[in-house]
């Protein structure tokens, strides 16, 4: 890492470097060099189920990551009739890069760890951030400290569990009838 700190100059805007030793991946910037990795971040505001689907949940995503001037490539954290969560994050950087909150803070190994059946336990001294920078561990906005995702253990859809495709939040629906990820 300080050797590409040293050739920064030198480097291009585009340019890829792998760090062997610590298996991270770089991307230069204009402003130097920025490690690639996957964000886990919270929506704006709490989802009890009712997203009005797959489909727009992502686009609230994607929506509210614009408007804080972030890449606007976010997909919804969960699994519905058409995926599974486990296979959002292309192959390729799956097993690869860490996932972390939107400071940077590692959360998980890699997008793989998260599904090695043991219900993906999110460490609750790394915060999890909301778009808009709020820590929705710690925000009383945020009252229940849960994950819904709709998924298994190995992040494969729980065809029973996703709140019908996430178009409702009725009670007869909520815990534990929608699949969660523990938070401790």
């Amino acid at each position: 890492r300080d050797s590409m700190m040293q050739h920064t100059l030198r480097d291009t805007e585009g340019t890829l470097a792998y760090v062997t030793t610590t298996g991270s991946l770089f991307l230069k910037v204009s402003q130097g060099w920025k490690e690639i990795q996957l964000n886990l971040v919270a929506l704006n505001q709490p989802h009890s189920g009712d997203m009005m689907g797959l489909d727009m949940a992502d686009r609230m995503c994607y929506e509210q990551a614009k408007a804080m001037g972030l890449a606007p490539n976010y997909r919804a954290f969960i699994s519905s009739h058409k995926q599974d969560l486990v296979y959002v994050v292309y192959p390729g950087i799956r097993e690869t890069l860490p996932v972390t909150n939107l400071r940077g803070d590692v959360m998980f190994r890699n997008w793989q760890s998260i599904f090695n059946g043991d219900g993906g336990t999110i460490n609750t001294r790394i915060p999890i951030y909301s778009f808009d920078g709020r820590d929705v561990l710690a925000d009383p906005f945020w009252p229940q400290k849960s994950i819904w995702h709709g998924s298994t253990s190995t992040g494969l859809r729980a065809m029973d569990k996703h709140c019908e495709t996430w178009q409702t939040d009725h009670v007869y629906l909520a815990p534990p009838n929608c699949s969660q990820a523990d938070v401790r």
